[in-house]
């Protein structure tokens, strides 16, 4: 079981299980959200990720609920409810447990990201995309 906090603490998250995906997504729903290029996401079933502490807000950017803390604001999590997934802020988890496999919906990337990990256009093979990358 891991346990991870929001910045102030007012909201406690537990994690039952191994995540299912580590990835950067550049999606522009994302970047939206956070206010950033990209954003780390550990992906896990969504029944595995639970409020231990607290009460998040919500709310719905198109069709999928995101928490976050409405005390200090951080963004906890998406729930991807076609899929009965839960996407983590990778921010969240200490930094020896996230290690990201790919970075996904380059498509829509401010900037191209050079490292050794594959760029997907749209959505990974793991998600059912094609096996289409971008070539930086």
């Amino acid at each position: 079981m891991l346990h991870v906090q929001c910045r102030c603490g007012a909201i406690g998250i537990d994690v039952a299980e191994e995540p299912i995906a580590q990835i950067f997504c550049h999606c522009d729903d994302c970047q939206t959200v956070h206010g950033a290029a990209y954003v780390p996401e550990s992906v896990y079933k969504a029944e595995a990720v639970t409020i231990s502490r607290g009460n998040p807000k919500q709310w719905t950017l198109k069709s999928n609920p995101r928490f976050f803390c409405p005390d200090c604001g951080t963004k906890l999590f998406i729930d991807v409810l076609a899929l009965k997934l839960r996407g983590l802020n990778g921010y969240l988890l200490p930094k020896e447990r996230f290690n990201p496999t790919y970075h996904m919906q380059c498509q829509f990337a401010v900037q191209p990201v050079r490292d050794n990990l594959p760029h997907y256009k749209s959505l990974a093979p793991q998600w059912t995309g094609p096996d289409e990358t971008v070539d930086w």
